[in-house]
C-alpha cells in the first residue's frame, strides 16, 4: 500500500488543558538532515519530473544539497520517509524518496513531489 496519509506527520496537533487546540510545526528540520534509509525499493528508471532537482542530505528543504537530478537521469529507488512539505507539478507532499541518482552517482533525498507517480512505493 502506497503511503498513507502523510499530512499527520507534518502537523502536532496538542490539546491544552484550557481545551484550547495549538498546532505546533514538526521538528526543526537541521536535526534531521541524516536519516535513516534502507535499498528495500525495487522501482529504476528516468523518474524526475522536473529538471534541476535537489538531491539532499536529508528530507528536508534546510538539508544541504548534493546534486541536481535532470529528466533525462535514471534513478534507483530505496525507501520514503516523512519529511517537509513541498509542493510541485499539481501536488503537495510530506513524504520524501531517498534514491541514487545512477546517471552522476549522487544518493540523497528527493521531495515526492518532484518525483514520477510521487516517489517510491517503500518506507525506509
Amino acid at each position: 500500500m502506497r503511503k498513507a496519509s502523510s499530512i499527520g506527520a507534518a502537523v502536532i496537533l496538542t490539546v491544552a488543558a484550557a481545551g484550547v487546540a495549538v498546532v505546533g510545526a514538526a521538528a526543526p528540520a537541521s536535526a534531521s538532515c541524516s536519516h535513516s534509509h534502507s535499498n528495500v525499493d525495487p522501482k529504476f528508471g528516468q523518474l524526475f519530473n522536473a529538471t534541476n532537482v535537489n538531491i539532499r542530505t536529508g528530507p528536508h528543504t534546510t538539508c544541504g544539497s548534493l546534486g541536481y537530478g535532470q529528466l533525462s537521469h535514471s534513478v534507483d529507488f530505496h525507501c520514503f520517509a516523512s519529511g517537509d512539505r513541498v509542493s510541485a507539478n499539481g501536488h503537495t507532499t510530506y513524504t520524501w524518496t531517498y534514491l541514487r541518482d545512477t546517471t552522476t552517482g549522487v544518493s540523497g533525498w528527493v521531495a515526492d513531489a518532484l518525483l514520477d507517480n510521487l516517489g517510491g512505493n517503500v518506507a525506509c
